[in-house]
C-alpha cells in the first residue's frame, strides 16, 4: 500500500451489524435493511488529522466468515481489520475471538484489529460482558477492545473507525522511517550522502591540522 490508501477488512457473524456499521461510518446514516452480499467493497476518501485518506472497507457477508477474506495473498493487501460482534448474541463474540485469533496467525506481518461489540444500545439484553477498554495499548494485545451502537452512536463508530486508520498510517510511517534508515546504512561506498559526508570530515581534519600549526 502507498501513500494515504488503506484497505480495511471487516468480518463477523451473520447478524451483528456490520454493513451497518460500515454504512454508518461511511454516509452517517442508519439502514435497517441490507440486500445479502457475499462481500461489499465501499470506497470513500476522508479528512483525517489534516489528510486526505482514501479508504477502501470490504465488508465480507456472515454467511462467508468460515471463508474469512479468501486467498493469504489478498489477505496480505489489507492494512487493518475490524472484527465485530453482538453483545446480545455470545456465540458472536466467540466466533469473533477466534476470527482475530485467524487473522493474527494467517498474516505473514501482524495488522491493527479493532474487536468490536455492535448493539450496545440494547445493554439491557446483553449476553456479553463489557469488553469496552479506552484507550487500550495496542502493543499489550495486538488489537483494541470497544464497543458501540451502528443504531444511536454515530459519531462512536466515526471515533473507532478513525482510531483504526491512524494506527493504520503511524504503523505504515514507522515501517518507512526503518527501511529508509536501513537503505541509508547500506548505501554503497560512492554514495553522493557518504561522499559528502567524507569531505567534510577530511576538510574538519585538514582544518584543524591548519590551526595546530600556525
Amino acid at each position: 500500500m502507498k501513500g494515504n490508501t488503506v484497505n480495511i477488512l471487516v468480518l463477523g457473524k451473520e447478524g451483528v451489524g456490520k454493513t451497518a456499521l460500515v454504512v454508518r461510518f461511511l454516509t452517517g446514516r442508519f439502514l435497517t435493511e441490507y440486500a445479502q452480499c457475499d462481500e461489499m467493497a465501499y470506497e470513500r476518501s476522508i479528512a483525517l488529522d489534516d489528510k486526505q485518506v482514501s479508504l477502501k472497507v470490504i465488508d465480507v457477508g456472515g454467511k462467508n466468515i468460515d471463508k474469512k477474506s479468501g486467498s493469504k495473498e489478498s489477505l496480505q493487501k489489507i492494512d487493518g481489520a475490524v472484527v465485530v460482534y453482538s453483545i446480545t448474541d455470545r456465540q458472536s463474540f466467540d466466533v469473533a475471538e477466534s476470527v482475530v485469533d485467524w487473522l493474527r496467525k494467517e498474516r505473514s506481518s501482524c495488522i491493527p484489529i479493532v474487536l468490536l461489540g455492535n448493539k450496545s444500545d440494547l445493554d439491557h439484553a446483553r449476553a456479553v460482558s463489557n469488553q469496552k477498554s479506552e484507550d487500550i495499548e495496542w502493543r499489550n494485545t495486538g488489537y483494541m477492545l470497544s464497543e458501540c451502537s451502528a443504531s444511536s452512536d454515530s459519531e462512536g463508530v466515526t471515533k473507532i473507525f478513525h482510531m483504526l486508520v491512524r494506527k493504520i498510517l503511524e504503523k505504515r510511517d514507522t515501517h518507512i522511517k526503518a527501511q529508509r534508515k536501513l537503505s541509508l546504512s547500506h548505501a554503497p561506498l560512492g554514495s553522493p550522502k557518504l561522499i559528502r559526508a567524507h569531505l567534510r570530515r577530511r576538510f574538519s581534519v585538514f582544518t584543524r591540522e591548519r590551526t595546530s600549526t600556525m
